[in-house]
């Protein structure tokens, strides 16, 4: 993991073996390493890492998050996003601070700023009726059981 430089020994917690496969809602206080499959939604502050055999569908609000498997959704991180060369991501990123080594994928959109991203508003009731035609909230981006 060539970006977190310095990451102590205390920052990740627990693994998610590989085979493992996981869906709901995670939360955690120590950092966790996920070798296997999650989908559904992470919030922690603290660190995530997808490991190489690492598959997430979610919506994930991290301190900092390391990438070297695949990932697919919308990440908040308050700190820092790193791709790393094997990783691939496809969504959305918020965070101040985006590192995408040589070699990674990522198809979607990056948004930078001086805060934290905050959770997007959904919109009021009547621009998601049946007088939409798309029939879609615009902030929906993955629809998970």
């Amino acid at each position: 993991m060539g970006f977190m430089q310095g990451k102590s020994a205390n920052e990740i917690g627990s693994e998610l073996a590989e085979g493992v496969e996981l869906s709901g809602n995670f939360y955690f206080s120590k950092g966790v390493r996920i070798c296997g499959i999650v989908k559904g939604t992470i919030r922690a502050d603290a660190v995530l890492e997808v490991g190489p055999s690492g598959r997430v569908e979610a919506e994930a609000e991290v301190r900092k998050i390391s990438i070297q498997g695949e990932f697919s959704g919308i990440i908040r991180a308050s700190e820092r996003v790193e791709i790393h060369k094997e990783g691939k991501v496809r969504g959305e990123i918020f965070s101040p601070c985006l590192i995408i080594e040589s070699g990674a994928f990522f198809e979607g959109q990056c948004n930078m700023g001086d805060k934290p991203a905050q959770p997007a508003a959904l919109p009021p009731p009547d621009e998601t009726s049946n007088n939409n035609k798309k029939g879609k909230n615009k902030n929906e981006f993955l629809k998970l059981s």
